[in-house]
């Protein structure tokens, strides 16, 4: 099956269109920015709605889905830190240039930001989490507010084994799934950030179907393009 691909979800397709932002998360666990201090927004100069999650690695670096820029006018774009209380510009970015987004390959990007900002930052994996590791991913729900849900990890050979909807041939190396604790959360934003131990092991990248069904979100493996984006993050 040919991945459609403008499609992000975190545990249920969206369909992308100019005209339309991410869709929020549902069946989330309510949560503070101060428990998840690393994590930015990217969205409009002016503001809300949030267009995608990201995850800030140093004092100026965020790291997101290339798909946040490769389908938007970045110079539009700004980044939103402390749950968008503080709004600050792009100076720079690039997004990995062997993205396919047909097959979503690749889905990471990098933003180096025009000024420093004051907030926690998270260390980028260096290996996949095992199978069955505890994960969670953040992001926003309604009325702006910030919820978690709970994943269990899934590597990218057992995710395209036909035990779920995902082929072989679909689920590659830069990849790896989670399936959500809660059957009944769905929607997310592309570059929202999957955290394991502290660590940032995924990006929310794309997926069939929703955790309902007993199937799991696709999201960039960070510890493939931990070499990519530490270059990058330097020459930026």
């Amino acid at each position: 099956m040919v991945k459609l691909f403008a499609c992000t979800i975190l545990l249920v397709i969206l369909a992308y269109s100019s005209n339309t932002s991410a869709t929020n998360i549902e069946g989330g666990v309510p949560t503070t920015f101060q428990a998840h201090p690393y994590l930015v927004s990217i969205q409009g100069k002016d503001g809300p709605p949030v267009i995608c999650g990201g995850a800030l690695i140093n004092e100026k670096t965020v790291v997101t889905a290339a798909q946040c820029l490769a389908f938007y006018d970045v110079s539009q774009l700004a980044v939103g830190v402390n749950n968008g209380e503080r709004i600050v510009e792009i100076a720079a970015q690039s997004f990995n240039p062997q993205f396919d987004f047909v097959t979503m390959e690749n889905d990471v990007a990098v933003l180096k930001l025009a000024e420093s900002v004051e907030s926690g930052f998270i260390e980028l994996a260096s290996k996949v989490p095992v199978n069955g590791a505890s994960g969670m991913v953040t992001g926003w729900a309604e009325n702006n507010s910030l919820v978690d849900v709970a994943v269990r990890t899934i590597n990218a050979e057992e995710c395209g084994s036909g035990d779920y909807k995902y082929s072989e041939d679909e689920v590659l190396k830069t990849m790896l799934c989670g399936l959500a604790s809660n059957l009944q959360a769905c929607n997310g934003q592309p570059g929202a950030p999957l955290v394991v131990n502290n660590q940032l092991v995924g990006l929310v990248s794309w997926g069939y179907g929703c955790g309902n069904k007993g199937n799991p979100a696709v999201f960039t493996n960070i510890a493939s393009e931990r070499s990519w984006i530490i270059e990058t993050a330097n020459k930026l």
